[in-house]
């Protein structure tokens, strides 16, 4: 990195050598949020899977007892 990169990334950090634009509460949505998204999608597709399992051995069955 040279020029205003170097600037730029060293203005970004305080003389402590923390970042200066940190918000623990925003990460914490955002982190909530994400894991809510990603865990409603995670239950829909093992909702959607268990429901073709059951539709599939249903259908068996039925082939099985011949009243198909």
């Amino acid at each position: 990195m040279s020029g205003k990169a170097v600037i730029k990334a060293a203005q970004m950090f305080t003389t402590t050598g923390q970042a200066s634009r940190t918000s623990i509460v925003k990460e914490i949505v955002i982190g909530a949020g994400l894991g809510t998204a990603l865990g409603f999608w995670w239950q829909t597709y093992h909702w959607d899977q268990a429901k073709k399992w059951q539709n599939y051995y249903s259908a068996l069955e039925l082939k099985r007892t011949g009243q198909a």
